[in-house]
C-alpha cells in the first residue's frame, strides 16, 4: 500500500472522529528521527507554535575505505507544516520544506571508482581518473504529513507529497535509490514527483517534551 493510501485512511478516520477535542501541542518541543521526501534522513527537531510546526532535520555520513580517501556527506532540511486538521489522536498538515545536501569528491565519485577497480584498475589510477569535485543539491517539497499520537510524549508520522529536484551533475548529493520514481535517475535535469518512494521510507517518530 502506498503512503498516499495510508494518509487517505488516516484522513478518513479523522473525519469520523471530528467531534473529539484537539490535542494541545502549542509550545512543545520534539526530538526524533525522520526522512524527507527528498532523501534527507537524520535527527529531527520540531517546535509547535499554535497550529504550525517548525522543523529541522540534519544527517551526516562518513566512511574511510582502506585504500581510498575519506567519503563524507552532510544533509539537512528545514520547513514549516500547518496542521489544518487537529484531533486528540492525530494531526494532518501540509507544509513547505527545503532539502540541502553536500558530498565531497570521493563520496560523489565512489560508484565510478568502484566500477573501475572491479574492472581491474588499480585504486590509485581509478581514483585519479574518476575523481570529481564535491556536489551540492537542493530539493523543494510540499509534504502532506499525518502524525499519530500514542501519548502526549510520543508520536509516529508518515508523509507523501510533491517533490521538485534540480540535478546539475550526474552524481547526486541526495540519492534516494528507491527505484520507484523517475527522479531517482543519475542523469542531469529537473525532476518532479508526486507521492514519493516507499511507505516507510519517510516514516518517523518524535518524542515531545
Amino acid at each position: 500500500m502506498t503512503r498516499l493510501g495510508i494518509v487517505g485512511i488516516l484522513l478518513s478516520c479523522l473525519a469520523v472522529s471530528s467531534s473529539v477535542d484537539a490535542r494541545d501541542m502549542n509550545g512543545k518541543f520534539g526530538l526524533g528521527y525522520s526522512q524527507t521526501l527528498g532523501g534527507v534522513s537524520g535527527i529531527q527537531l520540531k517546535y509547535y507554535v499554535q497550529d504550525f510546526v517548525i522543523e529541522g532535520t540534519v544527517g551526516f555520513d562518513l566512511f574511510k575505505p582502506s585504500s581510498l580517501d575519506v567519503r563524507t556527506g552532510v544533509k539537512g532540511a528545514v520547513g514549516v507544516v500547518y496542521n489544518f486538521a487537529r484531533f486528540e489522536i492525530a494531526n494532518l498538515g501540509v507544509g513547505v520544506r527545503a532539502d540541502i545536501g553536500w558530498r565531497n569528491g570521493a563520496s560523489a565519485s565512489a560508484g565510478a571508482i568502484r566500477t573501475c577497480v572491479d574492472a581491474g584498475g588499480t585504486s590509485a589510477d581509478c581514483q585519479k581518473a574518476n575523481m570529481g569535485s564535491s556536489v551540492w543539491q537542493v530539493n523543494v517539497e510540499i509534504p502532506l504529513v499525518a502524525e499519530l499520537y500514542f501519548t502526549d510524549h510520543f508520536a509516529l508520522n508518515v508523509q507523501a507529497g510533491l517533490l521538485l529536484t534540480i540535478a546539475t551533475t550526474r552524481q547526486k548529493a541526495l540519492p534516494q535509490s528507491t527505484g520507484q520514481q523517475a527522479t531517482d535517475s543519475t542523469e542531469k535535469g529537473v525532476g518532479f514527483s508526486f507521492g514519493g518512494g516507499s511507505l516507510f521510507g519517510s516514516a518517523g517518530f518524535t518524542v515531545y517534551f
